[in-house]
């Protein structure tokens, strides 16, 4: 455990100076105005931005500075560094997330006072709980990626299945739309949804299968690289 929380602090000390007071400012200034003028939704798209790039600054700065050949010397079992790595990445998810939806309700709340802006308000419930769960999702597909490869090769391959993704959403959507599958599709999905219980059942089965397997396959990428 104590090495655990040990490389769970490397992590964040190792990318502690690329979190600069003008950066944060830059993201805050950009959440609090796309939510004065827009929706919330809009401005928790800059937590999930931050996620996304955020998780991978320790792989880029252990790969320029030969951190892993490191834990190797030291003799760190290389489950606790993937684990350790997993930890970190979902405190940071906690603090992006939570930073962008604080200074978005900053924006709200000076676009209420101000009135000078018509859109400036909070939005769906539904869609704001499921940034967080889309942020899991994704990086539950990085990391792997990450581990397998390192962050040199990586950093493209880890778009790659997003844009297989849309390319393949937007190729079903096309040809459900002629077949008509859309409309039972939708019937059945606002069944489900309907039930709040079962919905919220579901996307935590989802979300726990999706962050185990992306778990196991890291643990076993890292385990056969040699440094």
């Amino acid at each position: 455990m104590s090495k655990l929380k040990a490389f769970t602090l490397l992590d964040y000390r190792t990318m502690k100076p690329y979190l600069t007071g003008k950066k944060m400012l830059i993201y805050a200034t950009v959440a609090m105005f796309l939510s004065a003028v827009s929706i919330v939704e809009i401005s928790l798209g800059i937590g999930l931005m931050l996620g996304t790039l955020f998780i991978s600054y320790p792989f880029a700065i252990g790969e320029k500075s030969n951190l892993d050949a490191l834990y190797v010397t030291l003799s760190v079992n290389r489950k606790t560094v993937v684990l350790g790595r997993y930890l970190f990445s979902f405190l940071l998810n906690l603090c992006a997330i939570s930073f962008s939806f604080v200074f978005a309700m900053l924006g709200v709340l000076g676009a209420r006072l101000a009135g000078n802006f018509q859109n400036g308000g909070g939005g769906s419930l539904a869609f704001i709980l499921a940034m967080p769960a889309l942020l899991l999702l994704i990086q539950s597909v990085q990391l792997p990626i990450y581990f397998k490869y390192g962050y040199t090769r990586a950093k493209f391959l880890s778009v790659v299945p997003f844009a297989l993704f849309m390319a393949g959403y937007g190729a079903f959507v096309s040809m459900a739309k002629k077949s008509g599958i859309i409309a039972s599709l939708s019937m059945s999905l606002s069944g489900i949804l309907s039930n709040g219980v079962l919905t919220t059942a579901l996307i935590v089965f989802v979300l726990a299968l999706a962050v185990y397997v992306s778990y196991g396959l890291s643990v076993a990428f890292y385990s056969k690289r040699e440094f």
